[in-house]
Parts: C-alpha cells; sequence; structure tokens
C-alpha cells in the first residue's frame, strides 16, 4: 500500500500520516490560544488606555476645582483681612464717640442748670 501512495503523488497531492495531521492540529490549536490571548491583551490594552485617558479628565477637572478652591481661599483671607479693619474702625469710632456723647450731655445739663438759676435769681 506504500507503493500505492506513492504512485498517487504524481499529481502534487502530498499525503501527511497521521502523526503529522496530529502536530498540525496540536499547533493549529496552540496558534489559536495564543491569538485569542493576544486578542485579549489588545482588548486589555484598549480598555486600559480609554482609563487612563478617563482619569486625565479627572485629573485636569480636579485640578480646576482645586485652583478654584485656593483662589476662594484667597478672597476670605482678602475679606477676613478687610472686615477686621473695618471693626477695629467702627471701634475707633464707637470708643471717640462716648466721651463725646458725655461731655455733650454735661454741656446741655450745665446749660439748664445756669438757665435755671439765671430765672431763679431774677
Amino acid at each position: 500500500s506504500g507503493g500505492g501512495g506513492g504512485g498517487s503523488n504524481v499529481g502534487g497531492d502530498v499525503e501527511f500520516t497521521d502523526q503529522q495531521l496530529s502536530v498540525v492540529s496540536d499547533l493549529e490549536g496552540i496558534v489559536n490560544e495564543r491569538d485569542e490571548e493576544i486578542q485579549n491583551i489588545a482588548n486589555s490594552i484598549e480598555e486600559l488606555s480609554s482609563i487612563f485617558k478617563e482619569l486625565a479628565v479627572l485629573v485636569i477637572d480636579q485640578g480646576t476645582i482645586l485652583d478654584r478652591i485656593d483662589f476662594n481661599m484667597e478672597q476670605v483671607v482678602e475679606h477676613t483681612k478687610e472686615g477686621i479693619k473695618q471693626l477695629e474702625k467702627a471701634e475707633q469710632h464707637q470708643k471717640s464717640a462716648r466721651p463725646l456723647k458725655c461731655i455733650g450731655c454735661l454741656l446741655v445739663m450745665i446749660a439748664v442748670m445756669l438757665t435755671i438759676l439765671i430765672l431763679k435769681h431774677r
């Protein structure tokens, strides 16, 4: 049967033994598995790239928010300083107004007393 098989090779057909076919089949399975693994790795890399892009957007957004917070904190400090200055001015005005009120009240009382004395002695 080996000689008959050799005679059929004239047309260019090549016959493989069962062992060779088994090896080819095993190699095809391995190649397919590796191809699938490579495809899975490529998909994972694409997902990772997408995650990093989203992360970059989040980082930029948070940077903007931090800048706003920093700006608002500076404004709070400035407004607080201005408020303290205004309170100090108000306190000075209030302190300086008290003695003037007392002096004015005393002058009015003296004027009233003098008027009463003058009217009483007429």
